[in-house]
């Protein structure tokens, strides 16, 4: 027997179910396919700002409260889940081989402060469950521990056949199965070889005993970084790879001793040997690195081990007749920088709307959905630059300082953007502000929409081709570097980006955010001035961070209250 929705989503990972939660909170018939069940594990764990901003982004313009509850640390904790990490910063410390590491060669970039940040370290079996929750809640229909069989199109709609002799009928297809996609697979669409620059494999799990990487020699505050390593993304960076540190377990209201912990290889300067298991070769990298043999030599694996070929993919088409395809489905580049979730939110902003419209109009036509391939493609695209480009610039300390702080300025003006739509919507509460997102500057993220920081990122990459070819020494290719940034007129001047002994540039709390709107509005880049504009949205942005502080201090007085009554009362 076949049973009818609007909307069959592929897959249950944070993608799926976020666009089947906007889907289902307006009317439209979901159905999510899933071949296996959750709670499960999953790695691409640690948000950014622009995830952070983009996930408030969907609540507000799709009515969905429970989506507000994940866009920073505070609200997981109290509405979600205490099994996440805080993520207070990017930290980035540099490794030679046999050598004990050395302080000044470490680097941080904070993210946002409340009202907004901090980030998170999503603990994704949890997250993703919850999400999963609330799009049935919603109403959608979920089929766990199901396998696609076969997807048909016919003029009628999409037949899903599934293995236990169920089939579903749907109007139109969204496949969020990522590196499995069956779309891909039976249309055709993966490209091969993979074209993108990057050639990286991984290997990766969760482990418990991991210490605080701050216990292991000088602190962070002695390098002159912001925060503790501990509390955010830490990055053990070497010529041709990194380890990533990404700990659950740091804060102090955590219930979660697990911490994330993987490798990242360059698959043309280490290709995977044979006969050697994952762990054996994670081990036998760590023992290089004398500072990261500190920090993770006690620790254990608390599952199996997981080790990929060649990590990059990526597919001819995101959309077609009656389907479409989401980010980890089109492709994929390296957990570098952690843009997969900023790239997954964009996606279902846009998405969202033109689905709900698409199902009460009974309209799929492509030319509907096709604006969301140029800007998908085009994201997809800049990250693996960078990506590419970062892991020749990890060659070398000094290139990698100069370097690493142009993606420091897209991320900025990516989310910047973000927050000023955000505060417009707070202001007065026009949903209108919304459609902005499909325009220039704020299409996709990382800034791929604002000319001048493209015209820097390019002219900047160019210099670390350079020293790959060599007609260029990583010296020289640093200095250009730190002139192009300076000559940009993109910096904030208060963040001495232009110093090479200023490794931690900022951070985002008030004071600091109030001194870059100024910059920005006054002299920040023509095309993203107006992101600046806070004129008569301070407020709105006070009031939010006031509603903040009431729902902890609710919240504290009623754990009190209630302990007192457990212990008086019946």
């Amino acid at each position: 027997m076949s049973k009818r929705f609007d909307v069959a989503i592929i897959g249950s990972g944070i993608s799926g179910t976020l666009l089947a939660v906007v889907l289902a909170r307006h009317g439209v018939r979901v159905a999510i396919v899933e071949k296996g069940t959750h709670p499960r594990f999953a790695v691409g764990e640690s948000t950014v700002p622009e995830t952070t901003f983009l996930l408030e982004v969907l609540a507000r313009r799709y009515d969905v409260p429970e989506l507000s509850h994940l866009r920073n640390h505070q609200a997981i904790r109290r509405h979600v889940t205490s099994a996440c990490g805080i993520k207070r910063g990017f930290s980035f410390v540099y490794h030679r081989e046999g050598e004990p590491q050395r302080p000044a060669e470490s680097t941080q970039f904070p993210t946002w402060g409340p009202p907004f940040g901090p980030d998170v370290h999503l603990f994704r079996q949890d997250t993703d469950a919850y999400l999963l929750a609330v799009a049935v809640r919603y109403g959608a229909a979920a089929f766990q521990g199901r396998e696609i069989k076969t997807v048909e199109f016919d003029e009628g709609g999409v037949r899903l056949a599934l293995d236990r002799g169920e089939e579903l009928l749907a109007d139109f297809v969204v496949d969020a199965a990522g590196h499995a996609s069956p779309l891909a697979r039976q249309l055709g669409l993966r490209q091969t070889p993979c074209p993108l620059q990057t050639r990286t494999r991984t290997l990766f799990t969760h482990m418990v005993n991991v210490p605080a990487y701050d216990s292991i020699g000088p602190s962070a505050r002695e390098r002159g970084l912001a925060y503790p390593f501990a509390e955010g993304t830490l990055h053990h960076l070497f010529p041709g790879g990194w380890f990533w540190v990404i700990p659950f377990d740091n804060h102090s209201s955590s219930t979660n001793p697990l911490c994330s912990v993987g490798l990242s290889l360059d698959v043309d300067r280490y290709p995977r040997p044979e006969g050697v298991s994952a762990e054996d070769e994670f081990w036998k990298f760590v023992r290089k690195f004398p500072s990261v043999q500190a920090h993770l030599g006690g620790a254990r694996a608390a599952r199996e081990w997981v080790a990929t070929g060649r990590a990059q993919y990526s597919a001819e088409r995101v959309v077609g007749e009656r389907f479409f395809l989401m980010p980890h489905s089109l492709g994929f580049v390296d957990a570098l920088f952690s843009s997969g979730l900023s790239l997954t939110a964009s996606a279902v902003n846009g998405l969202g709307w033109r689905l709900i419209q698409a199902v009460r109009e009974r309209d799929y036509r492509v030319e509907r959905f096709a604006p969301l391939e140029a800007i998908m493609k085009k994201g997809l695209l800049h990250h693996d630059r960078m990506v590419a480009t970062s892991y020749t610039a990890m060659s070398d300390f000094a290139l990698w300082n100069a370097w690493h702080r142009v993606w420091m300025l897209g991320s900025t003006f990516g989310a910047t953007g973000h927050v000023e739509i955000l505060s417009r919507y707070e202001n007065d509460g026009d949903p209108a502000h919304f459609d902005r997102f499909d325009q220039a500057p704020h299409r996709g993220t990382q800034s791929t929409d604002v000319p001048e920081f493209m015209a820097l990122f390019r002219s900047a990459s160019a210099e670390v081709d350079a020293f790959r070819e060599g007609t260029r020494t990583a010296d020289e290719a640093a200095r250009n570097i730190f002139t192009l940034l300076k000559d940009s007129g993109l910096c904030p001047p208060h963040w001495r980006l232009t110093d090479p002994e200023r490794r931690c540039p900022t951070t985002f709390t008030l004071l600091p955010l109030a001194r870059l709107a100024a910059w920005g509005y006054f002299g920040g880049p023509a095309s993203v001035r107006k992101n600046f504009d806070l004129r008569g949205r301070v407020l709105p942005l006070f009031a939010m961070l006031a509603r903040d502080v009431r729902t902890e201090a609710g919240r504290s007085a009623g754990l009190v209250a209630r302990l007192v009554k457990d212990a008086l009362t019946s």
